[in-house]
């Protein structure tokens, strides 16, 4: 790969001004990681001091139009034998494993607050059926005497906070979709629109509207 400084010169040469200002900004940021030692040249890493000088966002080096901030980003880390992506720690659990590979934030932490409250409540029904000694009494009952009691369906957005909610018609909106180059099929699914991969499984959009009630 490309010497990290010739790069940087070749990038700039095609850049407006503003964009090879904030080339510079992350060039001077991964150079500074490896004066530190670290071999730490994660998007997420180098994104978090660019903000701080003024420089691109972690989200505006993951779009398509960020692809000369990841390639400058990758040449240090492979100048320097570093690493641009941080390990990920292994998941025994499958469900929690697949959640892990949600790559929008907001959507990774709702499903994962969803998750973790099916968790707790199927620990606390296992709990009670351990513990429950049950009688059924199968003698006829006067009709008379059946007492008639209401029972309310809550919706499936119940327990939900307003962020929450807001979070998740974010990951299925028009402007994600269109920020993201992706679309929505009949059947629910994101797609990349260009490469048609398949980014979110048949029933994703779908199961958000039902959530939400909408």
């Amino acid at each position: 790969m490309m010497n990290p400084d010739e790069l940087l010169e070749q990038l700039k040469a095609t850049a407006n001004p503003r964009k090879a200002k904030n080339l510079d900004i992350v060039h001077n940021v991964c150079r500074e990681q490896f004066e530190r030692g670290s071999k730490d040249f994660s998007v997420a890493t180098i994104a978090k001091f660019t903000v701080e000088r003024g420089g691109p966002t972690r989200q505006t080096i993951h779009n398509k139009t960020g692809d000369d901030f990841k390639g400058l980003i990758a040449a240090w880390a492979s100048h320097t034998g570093g690493l641009s992506r941080k390990p990920r720690k292994v998941n025994e659990n499958p469900v929690f494993a697949v959640l892990e590979k949600i790559e929008n934030p907001a959507v990774r932490a709702v499903m994962g607050s969803v998750l973790a409250e099916n968790k707790k409540l199927r620990g606390e029904v296992n709990l009670l059926k351990s513990q429950a000694n049950i009688v059924i009494d199968q003698r006829p009952t006067p009709t008379a005497n059946v007492s008639k009691e209401t029972i309310q369906v809550l919706p499936a957005s119940t327990g939900l906070t307003d962020s929450e909610k807001d979070a998740l018609r974010h990951a299925i909106s028009a402007s994600l979709l269109e920020d993201e180059g992706w679309e929505q099929d009949p059947n629910g699914r994101i797609l990349s629109r260009k490469t048609k991969r398949v980014i979110f499984k048949v029933g994703f959009a779908t199961a958000i509207r039902k959530v939400l009630g909408e």
